[in-house]
């Protein structure tokens, strides 16, 4: 009897991890429950009623991060006015309950109000992960999200976060998984939001995750030997091409050439085939879309049949889903170029043209 009850604690404790993980289906059913759970002005209650139905880690992590993603919508009007101010803590004050006071009514607003910007997002989700018995944490740092930020890092202005499953961490982003914002290319200020949600800011990788987002604190750097500045090298992908798109060459954002230098351009896309065309400052295609205002609040967008005449493309070879064209750089003006699919911009590089 003794031998046998040895046996069975010997086989739990040697018996293999399981490992957490994820289908589709599994996806589909937590999301559809997830997305029906109303908020009762309580975050623990809220947070419970979430996981309870659940016994993986991974499970009651994606329950919170789909029920934020549905509710919560991107504050761009808070974002145009400079974003979050922190607490303030006076001489003689408990600096940390100033803060823990400061976090519990920013965290109940929101939830409240169901707007929040990054850095609320971020603190949420913590939160409620912490509240369902999760170890989480935020992480603070740059993003590429505009054309002419190749070549440059920028300001340390975003927030995501990392929660620790099966002896890992996975890394999410609920902001941009809840949508995107409009933008006013002229004055640069957001006119608003759309709530869409994006399948690749949960549980991206290192790698994936990395085109775009680059942490301030070096201990998330998950891949060895990569820095800040081949992050700020990083080609601008299209927020909506990112799960579809592989740049294989040029092997950064930055090209260096000089006149009469072949760029060999080399990518996995998995979308549908498409019409390949490059833009650059010496040459551009016009824009086929065109917007007309129908009422004072409403747009739609037109296709320019015109423009759509003048348009030129480029001859690339295609197999499977690997595409391959070569450019010939025409002359020493050159210093971006775009690629676009169908007409919408889908890649940008930076050009360095080496002078005679």
């Amino acid at each position: 009897m003794r031998s046998c009850v040895l046996l069975l604690i010997l086989l739990i404790i040697l018996r293999p991890a399981v490992s957490q993980s994820l289908t589709a289906s599994d996806h589909l059913s937590i999301d559809s429950f997830a997305i029906t759970v109303k908020y009762d002005n309580d975050i623990y209650k809220l947070t419970k009623e979430l996981t309870s139905p659940y016994q993986q880690d991974i499970q009651k992590a994606r329950s919170i991060f789909r029920w934020l993603t549905h509710n919560i919508r991107y504050d761009y009007k808070l974002f145009n006015k400079g974003g979050v101010k922190g607490p303030v803590c006076k001489e003689g004050q408990n600096c940390e309950q100033v803060f823990r006071d400061w976090e519990r009514e920013y965290i109940h607003n929101i939830l409240k109000k169901k707007k929040a910007v990054c850095d609320g997002y971020a603190r949420i989700y913590k939160k409620m992960c912490e509240a369902a018995g999760l170890r989480c944490e935020i992480i603070e740092g740059y993003t590429k999200s505009k054309p002419y930020q190749v070549g440059i890092t920028g300001i340390a202005d975003h927030a995501w976060n990392a929660v620790w499953i099966d002896s890992a961490y996975l890394l999410l982003d609920a902001t941009w998984a809840a949508g995107y914002c409009s933008e006013n290319e002229s004055t640069g200020k957001l006119t608003g939001f759309t709530r869409q949600f994006n399948e690749y800011y949960w549980s991206t990788s290192f790698n994936d995750l990395s085109r775009n987002h680059f942490p301030k604190d070096p201990k998330w750097i998950l891949t060895h030997n990569y820095t800040k500045e081949k992050y700020a090298n990083n080609p601008y992908y299209a927020a909506p091409l990112l799960s579809k798109l592989q740049l294989i060459s040029p092997s950064s954002g930055v090209i260096e050439a000089k006149q009469g230098d072949t760029i060999r351009f080399r990518f996995e896309y998995t979308g549908a085939p498409m019409l390949l065309q490059l833009n650059t400052n010496i040459f551009r295609n016009l824009d086929v879309f065109k917007t007309k205002k129908i009422s004072r609040k409403t747009t739609i967008s037109e296709v320019d049949t015109l423009a759509l005449k003048k348009q030129k493309y480029i001859t690339y070879t295609r197999t499977g889903n690997s595409y391959a064209f070569d450019y010939v750089v025409p002359d020493n003006s050159l210093y971006y170029m775009e690629l676009l699919f169908d007409y919408r911009r889908a890649m940008r590089f930076k050009v360095k043209i080496e002078k005679p």
